[in-house]
């Protein structure tokens, strides 16, 4: 350490005689006292003088500012102050005094040593403080990450990303495409037709899914409801061959069933000539019903008319939607004569056209049945009701057998009223069916004034011989 000259040193130290010890210390109290001194060393003389301090250079001081000033440097040893002792032969006791700069330096040792730690003390807290806060901020978005990953990886989530994409847009091309077993078409329908049913089941719905029964964390899976209603299933997987951080599963569509129950059925009974359309598609042999009948009974007609067609009936299942039925007649033209229950699906046409002289058919089943009602209460005989039939018909020989004409009541003054057709159909110009509803007004010869009503119910088959209608069968 670099020395520089102490401040204020006196050049002489020596304290001129001035005043008598003996004048200052008399307090008697080591009087009798004698004072052994080391050999060699510094020992008062016999008659000691006191210092006047007040009249000598002072010693050098260290203040406390000199100590603060970094520029000031001095001895790393003690600064050496001669003392003066002072030894009374009959009083007095010898005075040691402390240098005051040696205690002070070190106060001010332990002063800046204080200082440095202090300062050590704040930076090593502020670093704690900083790698505490940069830490707890890593664990935070450690922990922060963890959750987002973990909450991404939830399979509901996919769940909700389908539904918001193709449910609820209601995305039927794209619903169709992601079912895992594509419903089965009949001949009549096409995809569109089955994607127009799938919508019609959620179209005003209201659509929300839940958990199904089986799910569990490793197979999530969920129903979709319409309105409350179950109308399908999805099961998702999770990815094989990817995943997201900390190893949370990537999940995936693997199953989706919608329930596309194929509701709809058709019949159709039509003449064995026509021909039948749905939904565009001809009709073969193949749809026949197992069950036909033919409705032309065509006994009641042979052996004068061996032209009648048959009835043949249609049917078939497994429709998405309502068909479109088509029925063309022989010539190939929309049929006229259709009755239809549109609700259950079921069709059937009649012979057509209506002939144009239907009227004069209809007029000759009225009197044929008129006759044959007079024939049976003996109101007409035998060659007045052949007329009326085809030769030698076996119809003419059971209505001479009624038991009911055997017997007969007498009575008088018979009419014919309220004659009406229910029921016919032509089946071709030469032939046709007609029922024919009629009462017989008679008064009875026991009875009063009011006339006896009998009513007939008969149909008959009509078939045209040798140019003019005759009756060729009756049914009871």
């Amino acid at each position: 350490m670099k020395k520089k000259p102490v401040k204020n040193q006196p050049s002489d130290t020596t304290v001129p005689n001035k005043t008598k010890y003996s004048d200052i210390y008399n307090d008697g109290w080591a009087d009798d006292v004698e004072l052994h001194y080391p050999e060699g060393s510094w020992h008062p003389t016999d008659d000691l003088e006191i210092m006047d301090f007040e009249n000598t250079s002072p010693l050098p001081v260290i203040t406390e500012e000199d100590l603060e000033d970094d520029d000031y440097e001095y001895e790393d040893r003690p600064v050496t102050v001669k003392k003066v002792s002072i030894s009374q032969k009959s009083h007095g006791t010898p005075q040691k005094t402390q240098p005051e700069h040696k205690a002070k330096h070190k106060k001010k040792k332990r002063k800046k040593g204080s200082r440095a730690f202090f300062i050590f003390m704040c930076l090593w807290l502020g670093g704690l403080a900083i790698t505490i806060a940069i830490c707890l901020n890593r664990f935070y978005a450690f922990l922060e990450k963890y959750e987002e990953t973990y909450q991404a990886s939830r399979p509901y989530h996919e769940m909700d990303r389908l539904f918001s994409s193709f449910f609820e847009p209601r995305d039927m091309d794209s619903i169709y495409n992601m079912l895992s077993v594509k419903p089965e078409l009949s001949a009549f329908e096409t995809e569109e037709d089955v994607k127009q049913y799938m919508y019609s089941l959620i179209a005003d719905k209201t659509l929300s899914y839940k958990p199904t029964e089986n799910y569990n964390d490793e197979l999530p899976e969920y129903y979709i409801e319409a309105d409350e209603y179950i109308i399908g299933k999805i099961l998702f997987r999770k990815d094989p061959t990817t995943s997201l951080d900390y190893q949370f599963p990537v999940w995936y569509l693997s199953e989706m069933e919608f329930y596309t129950q194929p509701m709809e059925q058709f019949r159709v009974t039509v003449p064995e000539n026509y021909t039948v359309k749905v939904n565009g598609v001809v009709l073969d042999d193949t749809y026949l019903s197992s069950t036909t009948e033919i409705s032309v009974e065509k006994e009641f007609f042979e052996p004068y008319v061996t032209s009648i067609v048959d009835f043949k009936e249609y049917e078939a299942d497994g429709l998405f939607l309502k068909p479109d039925i088509t029925i063309l007649n022989a010539n190939g033209n929309p049929a006229e004569n259709i009755s239809a229950d549109t609700e259950n699906n079921i069709y059937s046409a009649a012979y057509e056209p209506d002939p144009s002289d239907r009227k004069e058919m209809e007029d000759f089943a009225i009197h044929a049945v008129s006759a044959y009602a007079n024939y049976i209460s003996q109101d007409l005989s035998d060659a007045e009701l052949a007329r009326y039939f085809t030769p030698d018909n076996i119809f003419l020989y059971y209505a001479k057998n009624n038991s009911s004409r055997t017997f007969y009541t007498r009575h008088s003054s018979v009419t014919i009223e309220n004659a009406e057709i229910r029921d016919f159909q032509a089946y071709s110009e030469d032939a046709y069916y007609c029922e024919v509803y009629l009462e017989q007004w008679m008064k009875l010869s026991y009875g009063g004034s009011e006339p006896e009503i009998v009513p007939t119910d008969c149909r008959i088959y009509v078939v045209k011989y040798n140019g003019e209608w005759k009756v060729n069968g009756i049914k009871f």
